[in-house]
């Protein structure tokens, strides 16, 4: 196991730091402080493990992760997905918050935890496994979530070829959490089966999603997917049909959240590279990309475009502060949040 730690110029002088971490088999991801955005995961091809493919999208340079807008591979909260409306209620105290998606909420706001510096508390660094330990305090009201949220996330990769993804959260009132990972996969790679997302296959361990509206929030009614264009119980290969009428951007309920049963895989019909998902969430959100835009500069002199990358992001159900048969998001003052995800990276699909 192997670790490096820089600290990254950038032209708006802040104290961004990346660190890189690699693995005895090597596979190996790099992430920067700001907003914890991981910018590599790297897969070695099998039965050739001295070459790798970079398996997630991203900006070319820093200067594109200060500049962007969008979420890719950061860390969300304090409240991950929508809230309808963007407002809220909390023991008769009602909320309002930025409507950054008019007129609801998304992602934690106008400045959320995608765009704050994550401070490194510390490195654990053991024979099999490197964590890296970020602590971040949202200050009451920031946003207009109530309560001040001592926040830490840890990155962990070990030689199992996992990478452990936990956020921890206690606040000092009563408030709402839902934090979540949105790193954008593409496991065709960045080498010459670049491609879209066609020629993916994936699973989902889900036999009903929340049903939407127009504005993709939820009704409060969860559907059964049997027989609908939502059943991924069985691997489903992603071709052009499927993403011209569409694609999916809906969330999934978890019935398993033992952390030992998979709960989602996709992975490149074309490479064989892929992911295993585990978490002890109530939810996973699936996004095929169908809101991107037509052009970002990617790495390695790439052009992504519409439904190039997707998503799967565990957490509770999209505004599920506002219904009251969904898991409740609220965590009460003092007492601890805890999320944990397990992404198992393969290369042998």
């Amino acid at each position: 196991m192997k670790v490096k730690v820089e600290k990254i110029d950038n032209p708006s002088q802040l104290n961004i730091e990346s660190v890189e971490v690699h693995n005895e088999n090597n596979y190996s991801f790099k992430f920067y402080t700001y907003g914890g955005y991981i910018h590599e995961v790297n897969i070695p091809i099998n039965l050739q493990e001295d070459k790798t493919e970079d398996v997630l999208l991203g900006y070319g340079d820093i200067d594109g992760v200060l500049a962007s807008n969008g979420y890719f591979n950061s860390i969300v909260g304090r409240v991950a997905n929508r809230i309808g409306s963007s407002k809220f209620i909390i023991d008769n105290n009602e909320y309002q918050l930025y409507s950054n998606v008019n007129p609801n909420h998304l992602h934690g706001g106008k400045v959320g935890f995608n765009k704050k510096i994550w401070k490194i508390e510390n490195i654990d660094e053991t024979k099999n496994s490197i964590k890296c330990v970020m602590k971040y305090l949202s200050p009451h009201m920031e946003e207009n979530y109530p309560g001040n949220l001592d926040c830490t996330v840890s990155y962990e990769l070990n030689n199992n070829n996992e990478l452990l993804i936990d956020f921890e959260a206690t606040s000092d009132e009563d408030t709402i959490v839902n934090m979540t990972n949105h790193n954008y996969w593409n496991f065709h790679g960045h080498g010459d089966n670049y491609q879209n997302n066609e020629n993916h296959v994936v699973l989902i361990n889900s036999k009903s999603i929340c049903e939407t509206d127009e504005q993709s929030i939820p009704t409060g009614k969860i559907l059964n997917v049997k027989g609908s264009r939502f059943d991924l119980q069985k691997d489903f290969l992603i071709n052009k049909d499927f993403l011209k009428s569409g694609g999916i951007d809906h969330n999934y309920v978890l019935d398993d959240r033992s952390m030992k049963e998979t709960v989602a895989k996709i992975y490149s019909k074309k490479t064989g590279l892929g992911v295993e998902y585990f978490t002890n969430q109530h939810g996973i959100q699936f996004y095929t990309g169908n809101m991107m835009l037509a052009k970002y500069v990617g790495k390695q002199n790439k052009s992504y475009g519409l439904q190039h990358g997707m998503c799967l992001e565990p957490q509770y159900y999209p505004d599920a502060i506002n219904h009251p048969n969904f898991p409740s998001p609220i965590l009460r003052k003092n007492k601890n949040y805890l999320s944990k995800i397990k992404i198992k990276l393969r290369n042998d699909f």
